[in-house]
């Protein structure tokens, strides 16, 4: 094959410069000088000198390609070519077409293309397009042509030895651009490279490229040139010609497009968005009729829908993407009735399929959905009604979903929602406004047609509704949003209501206007009584970030709005009151969200108030108010921390100085702001001389002093909870006081004292060196690192400041005598690391970088003895852990990878020290120094799996002595030349897994590879497994057969080495089979591996382990196909000495054996031996039987013979671990059966009915017990679509045994296995006729219905697949939900045990499943009482469900209450109306008794009960419920009752 540089051979060269012997450099220069010197030479020689300056010109174009101007060698060299081909002279005519030059010059161009893409390289392409197409010599432009085409095509199918494929594509691309080739050419060419398609049809054949080009769009430089490949054949589809072989075939062009593009992404799903930027886009840019018949066929009523779900997830995906594109280029538009769409041209999205779209189970399928209905061009184009009727039905499914990331892409589309539609409220508004000055002044003459947005709304009519149904939406989504927040809304809806509210208020109201605040939202918000007070209660809430969001939306409403408003709403006194009741519910509980809130509210309140007096006022009144606790905990820190915590106060006067620092201050008000520094640097030291005994103790979190044992009601927990916030929040403080600093300096700034400022980083110094609490000495670390980086500054902000690297230098200082002095009490050094790393960040010249590692290096290096150290006297501990903080800082890491591999160095010599505690940190140094390498990003699997052969893990470029570094690790274990040591062998971990992840480097690789083979004859079995799994990284792009080939012979009769070498064999197959390697590919070389390692351990049969190494390389590639292997040893004699490996892989490889013979009756009798026998050896038989006799390859009559043997298995078993695996594998079985509608296939009722009673017998673990729960949904749809008798009393008994398990008291394990047993009877149930009136059913719907607002998001979502087999469609939970309830009253709402049913739902009751007939509720005054019932403990229980809503449940049910049992809903409602009314006379008020989420509920459920009866019922009772809700109303309005609960009484 030619070669880039191929030359002539021998004296080729030495004859060239003589022809060139006249030539001058100035010749050289262009093109145009090279030819006119050719011309002076004898006309007879013309054709060898042109042949010489080729070479000369293409040696210097392949030589300069590292250079900045490469380009001009290359731009000489195909010039010179192209005028050659163009002389008048033929001979020299000739030479430039001959097959030689074009071949050297396009092997020259792949070469160089794909390393550095030069547009002077198209020269090149030129050439080729004339020399292949017009050639003058037809043989020889054929020749070319051929031997071109057989290059690319061997490159596009993987078959060329090198990786040239964006060289290869970018030439494609442009030959059959310039028609140089045609499709015809390729087809032919393929067919002849691979025999495979030889007889294919066309179609076949291209489906097969395109199939090719879309495996490296994976590669995302090549996607771009693989997308123009694609759209030249699809565009060829076209051509008759190369359909006539496909005479069968009648899609259209577009169908096979699509169906291509869909099988495409079944194999590589991660290639959809190239396909869409550089196939789609392409075509839609430039063929319209196609693009339209493309949406044409997306646009369909309902989702594509396959039989695969992840297959389906991506056909769904490609729809969307497609009519998203759609949507873009102008062709597709929101959902409107067909009448109002006026363009042919435009395709109107079918409402039925987005809303398919939107409760798509698949997070992407629903952002993309939503993306396309909200998403436009223009940000004034009016929204129809029937995509705000789509967004009314799915944003709260949104707001709800777990998935944080697809929260916050639905909070980025819907600020765009919300802009759009302010602006077509705007742009409606000045519509409205010209056509009323129209109408004003009819006789003044038309003014010029307008261009602006409002030229799209064509008359005062159509503005009107326009801008009536956007109003109608805004108001709306204010109120969606309102109701999220409610008590009882889980965290998911809250934060994110809240971030769409502050969106809302921050966006301006005019289009096209920078506005920062809409002040109409703002005033909707401030004058509603109901908004502000789920606001206020929000700002206690347990989560930050809703105490954040809360206060960041109450601190936007403008000044002027705060003030009494028209409804009698005060906010500034308000908030007074509200910092009153949170401060003293703050000091009752001494919780930290309680305490946080409290301080939220008094910064919300000095933020509201008008001027910087007050403000200070009230910083002065906080500081009085932390004193005097202070003074308290001086005197008796017991009492203090029962009655008066200081966490919250310190935080108040944080969230105050935020709004205090933003302010430029009068010389007097500064004076006091200083008395404010002094005061809180006052506070802070004292709170830490008066908890740092129980902080520092060596143990904190089980230390009480003596002096406080008798303080009732204190224990441990509660003493270091307040010591630590004490400290936690007064550094917080210090740190962003201290931060003022930063600031610019200028007059009126209010920065601290200088003292002040010393005196706070000494403060730190000494808390950080002292602490032993984790969580404090972290926060006070960050305060320290903020004081050392401050000093940098101080020459800034103090013109006479001398001495700022001084202080570095002191406490650089301080930390290194920490270092020598201070005992080693933790194995992390406790503090000491965070005084390095903080004096680091400073970024100063002294202490530098330089000077800090040298001397860390220095005390690690020093060597220790276990006989002359308690342990306890360790700087060596302390200097790794220094050195460790720096690698682990993201602030330092960056600047600390240039001491990156001597570190690796030290932290290995510091493994074979004789000292734990030094190895200990050793090992953790090394930890994070992989870390660095490696990062920390990847998954579990993804770490251990290894290398995968092709990616760039670490750049060794990058740190070029690593590879030496890693060498002299390896070679120093070895040194010695005798048998590693364990402590040895934990030094070259590190070493061995670097290149196990990474790759080798290809410095020194041989030698490596050397070193790291020697440990395959270790004795220390795991060192040996490393060793083999780090040699995969070696194997995985070399022939690996043929090195285990070679390693084999080397073992040398060496047990251990050959054991290594086996292990080798086995990792690199299971690696390459995780990467897509068909071992059937190689299938004769892997069989003369297996017999080598097979003749090699035959001189080893008394060796367990190396026949158990053996038999597992046999049973892998017996597992993957290749069985014929398997016959390997069946004759060799079990080894003297067995273990429980040998056991386990000899058993493994006789049921492969029976598997290869369809043998079950022989694997029965096997299988029942070994039973009692040996319960690990069956455990992992059963386990690996479905993959070894997948039931795929089954005939029918064997898929029953299994069945039975599972269910003898399950019967005869005494070891519930075996009982476990054979269930599972039976319920496995089963469900394909059910699946397949095999039911003749399934285990006789009777044979279902002994297992059952017998799994109820002997012993029942945890595994066993998820086992029977997971597998009796299996056996009660088999019993099921056996038609078995006394079906009802069974169903029933199994719906109540699966609620119960569903109980959210109950195990995740347990909730799950119970879900999936929903699934396997739901979906396997077919026949929807048995379920409709049949209440059996009740029980398990029930169950049903319970998992789909489980609190884990894995519950519901396979619950959600369980409501599939009766909703015939896969749904997120939420919308399940919601179609299961009006399921089940479609099909029970007649009868009474479901409105039985109805009735405890809606009054948050458990209902009687197991005995409908016993019909009680329990009054709703009792519940009432029962959740206001409060807890002030410190530490809360945190709910077992925060998903649940009882609000969404109870509204929910009640939509379905017919008025069955309605005198009893109407005693219990009459009740809990009177209860509420007793309550309502107490005020209420933010914070009040209706705050709490229980109470809330248990109020709201009373109220909603009451609006269902008065809808419904029209007797006597009826009327004294509606009487008793205007009551309450009334009533409420006077107390301040929660206006949520008012707005939903006046529902009726």
């Amino acid at each position: 094959m030619p070669g880039v540089s191929q030359s002539p051979h021998g004296d080729s060269n030495t004859s060239d410069d003589a022809l060139l012997a006249g030539a001058t450099t100035r010749d050289f220069t262009n093109a145009n000088t090279i030819t006119k010197w050719l011309l002076t030479q004898p006309v007879g020689s013309w054709s060898q000198v042109a042949q010489a300056l080729f070479e000369k010109l293409l040696r210097d174009a392949s030589q300069s390609r590292q250079h900045e101007n490469s380009g001009q060698a290359c731009v000489r060299l195909c010039s010179f070519v192209q005028q050659c081909s163009k002389s008048s002279d033929e001979a020299l005519k000739q030479w430039a077409f001959t097959e030689v030059v074009s071949l050297r010059l396009f092997y020259f161009y792949l070469e160089w293309y794909e390393h550095d893409p030069l547009r002077a390289l198209r020269l090149v392409l030129d050439f080729l397009a004339v020399s292949s197409n017009q050639n003058p010599s037809p043989k020889t432009g054929y020749s070319v042509k051929e031997h071109i085409l057989e290059t690319l095509v061997s490159i596009i199918t993987r078959k060329y030895p090198r990786l040239l494929i964006k060289s290869g594509l970018q030439c494609l691309d442009h030959l059959l651009t310039k028609r140089a080739i045609g499709l015809d050419d390729i087809a032919r060419k393929y067919k002849e490279l691979e025999p495979s398609v030889a007889d294919a049809s066309n179609l076949s054949l291209f489906k097969s490229l395109v199939f090719h080009l879309f495996s490296w769009m994976e590669l995302s430089y090549i996607s771009p040139l693989a997308g123009k490949a694609t759209i030249h054949i699809f565009r060829g589809l076209d051509d008759p010609k190369l359909r006539e072989q496909d005479s069968g075939s009648h899609d259209s062009t577009v169908g096979l497009w699509l169906s291509w593009i869909q099988d495409g992404l079944a194999l590589g799903p991660g290639i959809l968005d190239d396909v869409r930027n550089y196939v789609l886009v392409p075509i839609f840019k430039t063929d319209k009729a196609s693009s339209l018949a493309l949406l044409q066929i997306f646009n369909r009523s309902e989702p594509i829908n396959t039989s695969d779900y992840e297959a389906s997830d991506q056909v769904s995906m490609l729809q969307l993407a497609t009519l998203e594109l759609g949507k873009r280029f102008g062709l597709v538009e929101e959902p409107v009735s067909s009448e109002n769409l006026q363009d042919s041209n435009i395709i109107a999205l079918q409402e039925s399929a987005l809303d398919s779209f939107l409760s798509h189970p698949s997070v992407s399928v629903r952002s993309s959905a939503f993306s396309l209905l909200v998403s436009s061009q223009a940000t004034t184009k009016p929204y129809s009604q029937t995509a705000f009727s789509l967004l009314r039905r799915h944003l709260a499914p949104f707001h709800t979903d777990y998935d944080a990331r697809f929260r916050n892409e639905v909070l980025g589309l819907s600020k765009n929602l919300v802009r759009r539609v302010k602006n077509v409220i705007t742009v409606a508004q000045r519509s409205l406004a010209f056509s009323a000055e129209a109408n004003t002044f009819p006789n003044q003459p038309a003014p010029k047609k307008k261009f602006g947005p409002e030229a799209q709304l064509k008359d005062g009519a159509e503005a009107a509704d326009v801008l009536s149904h956007h109003e109608e939406f805004l108001s709306w989504y204010l109120n969606f949003l309102k109701g999220e927040l409610l008590p009882t809304a889980s965290y998911q809806r809250h934060v994110t209501a809240l971030k769409a509210t502050i969106l809302t208020v921050k966006l301006g109201k005019h289009a096209g206007a920078g506005d920062k605040l809409d002040e109409d939202i703002a005033r909707v918000v401030a004058s509603d009584s109901s908004w502000i007070r789920l606001l206020l209660d929000l700002i206690l809430d347990p989560f930050d970030d809703v105490r954040d969001g809360a206060c960041t939306l109450l601190a936007l409403i403008p000044q002027h709005l705060l003030g009494a408003q028209e409804e009698g709403i005060d906010l500034l006194e308000t908030l007074r009151q509200f910092c009153a009741s949170a401060q003293a519910l703050a000091n009752k509980t001494g919780r930290a969200d309680h305490g946080d809130g409290a301080a939220r509210s008094k910064g919300l309140l000095c933020r509201w108030l008008e001027t910087k007096e007050l403000r200070l006022r009230v910083v002065s009144g906080a500081l009085g108010e932390l004193e005097g606790k202070i003074e308290s905990a001086e005197q008796d820190l017991g009492r203090a921390v029962v009655e008066r915590p200081v966490h919250g106060n310190f935080a108040a006067i944080s969230y105050m100085w935020q709004v205090l620092a933003s302010e430029k201050y009068e010389p007097g008000e500064l004076e006091r702001l200083d008395e404010v520094y002094q005061k809180v640097l006052s506070c802070s030291t004292r709170i830490w001389a008066a908890v740092k005994h129980v902080l520092c103790d060596d143990s904190p979190e089980g230390h009480l002093p003596e002096e406080l044992e008798e303080v009732e009601g204190l224990d441990t927990k509660d003493l270091l909870s307040y010591s630590f916030r004490a400290v936690h929040e007064s550094s917080n403080l210090l740190r962003l006081m201290m931060g003022t600093l930063r600031l610019e300096a200028g007059p009126g700034v209010p920065f601290p004292p200088l003292d002040v400022f010393r005196d706070a980083g000494y403060l730190t110094f000494e808390q950080l060196a002292s602490l032993r609490h984790r969580g404090a000495f972290s926060t006070v670390s960050l305060t320290f690192s903020t004081c050392c980086q401050l000093t940098q500054r101080l020459p800034h902000v103090y013109a006479d400041i001398t001495g700022s690297e001084g202080l570095l230098r002191e406490w650089y200082q301080g930390a290194l005598v920490c270092i020598s002095t201070q005992a080693s009490t933790t194995r992390r050094s406790a503090g000491i690391p965070d005084l390095i790393s903080a004096v680091l960040s400073a970024n100063s010249e002294t202490p530098s970088f330089d000077e800090a590692f040298s001397t860390l290096r220095e005390i690690a290096e020093k060597p220790a003895r276990v006989a002359e150290t308690d342990g306890s006297n360790l700087p060596q501990v302390h200097a790794l852990n220094c050195l460790r903080g720096v690698f682990r800082s993201s602030y330092l890491s960056k600047k600390a990878e240039n001491y990156l591999a001597e570190n690796l160095q030290l932290a290995a010599h510091s493994l074979r020290s004789e000292v734990w505690a030094i190895r200990n940190c050793g090992l953790l140094l090394l930890r994070s120094l992989i870390d660095c390498l490696l990062g920390t990003g990847e998954s579990k699997a993804a770490m251990e799996s290894g290398w995968d052969g092709t990616s760039v893990r670490i750049s060794y470029n990058k740190y070029p002595t690593l590879p030496g570094v890693i060498l002299g690790i390896l070679q120093s274990a070895v040194a010695t030349g005798t048998e590693v040591s364990s402590s040895a062998a934990e030094a070259v971990f590190p070493a061995l897994d670097i290149i196990r992840r990474a790759g080798p480097p290809d410095e020194h690789r041989d030698e490596l590879r050397g070193y790291i083979e020697e440990y395959l004859g270790s004795k220390i079995w795991h060192v040996r497994e490393i060793a083999a799994r780090t040699l995969c990284s070696f194997f995985l792009r070399a022939d690996w057969v043929a090195e285990a080939g070679r390693l084999l012979k080397g073992h040398s009769r060496d047990t251990n080495r050959l054991h290594g070498v086996l292990l080798t064999a086995r990792f690199v197959m299971e690696r390459k089979l995780d990467l897509g390697w068909d071992p059937n590919s190689d299938s004769a070389p892997l069989k003369e591996l297996v017999g080598k390692i097979f003749e090699a351990v035959e001189d080893f049969h008394s060796c367990p382990d190396i026949q158990a190494a053996f038999l597992e390389v046999i049973n892998l590639l017996s597992r993957h196909g290749l069985r014929e292997l398997s016959s390997f040893g069946d004759n060799t004699s079990a080894p003297i000495r067995s273990s429980a490996l040998f056991d386990m892989e000899t058993n493994i490889k006789l049921v492969s054996n029976f598997s290869a013979s369809s043998n079950i009756s022989s694997l029965r009798a096997h299988l029942l031996e070994i039973l009692n026998h040996d319960v690990n050896t069956a455990c992992r038989v059963l386990e690996a039987l479905p993959s070894i006799w997948p039931s795929s390859n089954l005939k029918k009559e064997e898929r029953t013979g299994i069945c039975s043997l599972y269910a003898d298995i399950c019967i005869r078993a005494s070891a519930s671990e075996i009982r476990s695996q054979a269930l599972s594998n039976l319920a496995a079985l089963m469900d394909e059966l059910l699946e397949r509608l095999e039911v003749t296939s399934l285990p006789a009722a009777d044979v279902i009915e002994n297992v059952w009673m017998s799994l109820q017998q002997g012993d029942i673990n945890p595994t066993l017990s998820y086992a029977i729960i997971r597998a009796s949904g299996t056996f009660m749809a088999a019993v099921s679509v056996q038609g078995a008798a006394s079906l009802g009393p069974r169903l029933r008994a199994w719906g109540v045994m699966i609620a119960d398990s569903l109980d959210i008291d109950n195990s995740f394990d347990t909730r799950y296995a119970a879900t999936l047993s929903l699934k396997s009877f739901f979906l396997n149930h077919v026949s929807h006729e048995q379920v409709i009136h049949d209440t059996s059913y009740i029980p398990s719907l029930s169950a049903l219905y319970d998992a789909l607002i489980d609190d884990d998001d894995e519950v519901r979502e396979v619950a959600a697949s369980a409501a599939a087999g009766i909703l015939e469609t896969y749904l997120i939970p939420p919308v399940a939900a919601d179609r299961l309830v009006t399921w089940m009253h479609k099909m029970y709402g007649a009868e009474t045990e479901f409105q039985q049913y109805v009735v405890y739902r809606v009054t948050g009751q458990l209902s009687r499943l197991d005995a409908p007939a016993n019909f009680t509720i329990i009054p709703a005054e009792d519940q009432i009482l029962k959740a206001m019932e409060f807890d002030d403990a410190l530490f809360a229980t945190e709910e077992q469900n925060l998903f649940i809503d009882e609000i969404r449940e109870a509204e929910r049910w009640r939509k379905v209450f017919s008025g069955t049992h309605g005198k009893e809903l109407e005693k219990w409602t009459e009740g809990g109306l009177a209860c509420l009314i007793r309550l309502a006379e107490k005020e209420d008020g933010a914070l009040g008794w209706t705050s709490d989420q229980h109470a809330f509920a248990a109020c709201a459920r009373v109220v909603l009960c009451a609006v269902a009866i008065s809808a419904l019922e029209k007797g006597e009772g009826a009327l004294e419920v509606r009487k008793l809700l205007v009551e309450f109303a009334k009533v409420g309005r006077e107390k301040r009752v929660h206006g949520a609960l008012l707005e939903m009484a006046m529902k009726v």
